[in-house]
């Protein structure tokens, strides 16, 4: 008998727990765009090992504040070198603040570079994007140009894979898709915008 239950239950199908149904996932809008990470540069290796130098030397360094910006509010946060003729500050003398001297300067290969190793490029308008090289130079805008202009230069910037320093992915694609909407196109070489 115990053999006859082991064949009929060997020849009828087990039941497997039944699954839920997965409701299907919705993609966010941040899945939906694809994500571009930003552009880095290509640098030499001396390069390189001049910006670790820059930010090694950058973390050491003394947050430099003017003297006695302790005693008076208005004096604010900013650097002023000491000039007083019996100013201790300016003789280094013990216990005072540091000063601002050679020493605490970084590398020459580092010199005038972004923190993420691009050369920064100043543009007030489209033109001054002619020439350069993405690889290794970045730009930032200037503040005083106008919105509709900012937009030809970000999608000429996309164009030539330009990094802008100075707008976020977030907003550059933002400006990208309402000069989609209101049908910008970039101006022609010859006009004079």
């Amino acid at each position: 008998m115990p053999e006859d239950k082991k064949k009929v239950e060997e020849e009828t199908p087990k039941k497997e727990p039944a699954k839920k149904k997965e409701a299907p996932k919705k993609a966010s809008k941040k899945e939906e765009k694809k994500y571009k990470p930003k552009a880095k540069p290509e640098l030499t290796p001396e390069e390189k090992v001049a910006m670790d130098q820059r930010r090694e030397k950058k973390r050491k360094t003394p947050h430099f504040r003017r003297q006695e910006w302790f005693r008076y509010k208005k004096l604010g946060d900013k650097w002023r070198k000491p000039r007083g003729i019996q100013s201790k500050a300016r003789r280094n003398m013990h216990n005072r603040p540091k000063v601002v001297s050679t020493g605490f300067g970084g590398p020459t290969l580092a010199k005038g570079r972004h923190p993420s190793g691009f050369q920064e490029v100043m543009v007030f308008r489209p033109a001054d994007l002619e020439g350069l090289d993405s690889k290794r130079q970045a730009i930032r805008i200037g503040h005083s140009v106008g919105y509709l202009k900012r937009i030809y230069i970000a999608i000429q910037a996309d164009e030539m894979d330009l990094r802008i320093l100075n707008f976020n992915r977030q907003a550059h694609d933002e400006l990208l898709e309402e000069a989609k909407k209101r049908d910008i196109k970039l101006p022609s070489k010859g006009g004079s915008k």
